[in-house]
């Protein structure tokens, strides 16, 4: 079950910009096959998207979707870096409601 943290570097007084373009792929996200999560996070600099997807198999898919394709060609040009991603797995230490991103 692999999980993904993203941290999106919007430019200096674009981050609204940037959140409303995530804003509105969320809810095409949720419904993709395998999204067992789809958050956004803010620390009113960056973005930060947290993901749960079943497998990999779907996160490449996700990966390869119009809606993936859209939200980067829609945040081209507001963003001040690349994104920074890392595609993690849980290790379910102690409680495992507490232990591991669900």
């Amino acid at each position: 079950m692999p999980v993904v943290i993203a941290r999106v570097h919007p430019k200096p007084g674009h981050l609204q910009e940037v959140l409303e373009v995530y804003a509105e792929a969320v809810p095409l996200v949720h419904q993709e096959p395998g999204c067992e999560l789809f958050a956004l996070h803010t620390d009113q600099t960056s973005i930060f998207v947290v993901e749960r997807w079943t497998t990999d198999e779907d996160l490449a898919v996700h990966s390869a979707t119009p809606t993936f394709a859209r939200t980067r060609a829609r945040v081209e040009g507001l963003l001040g870096a690349p994104a920074d991603v890392w595609v993690l797995d849980s290790l379910p230490f102690g409680d495992p409601l507490k232990g591991i991103i669900q």
